[in-house]
């Protein structure tokens, strides 16, 4: 439990950046697979180098402003008597 309440705040921005890394990744190959001859053989090195700038890009982007960015406080429950 202590784990959760320490690295808690982080959760979301790391989760975030993972997600928009793996997202700017998966297109930039997308975009390196569309074509005449597909396959992951016809991609060159530059394609994967872009590949992975645009993870990493995208990794560090979203989750710096993620975390920059509070959580909004939960509402109070209604108690209906």
């Amino acid at each position: 439990m202590d784990r959760l309440a320490k690295f808690g705040p982080y959760l979301k921005a790391i989760v975030a950046a993972l997600v928009s890394g793996l997202i700017a990744f998966l297109s930039s190959l997308l975009t390196a697979l569309q074509g005449e001859h597909t396959g992951f053989e016809t991609i060159t090195d530059g394609q994967w180098v872009t590949a992975i700038l645009a993870f990493l890009i995208g990794l560090g982007i979203s989750g710096g402003v993620t975390h920059q960015v509070r959580n909004r406080p939960l509402p109070d429950p209604v108690v209906r008597t």
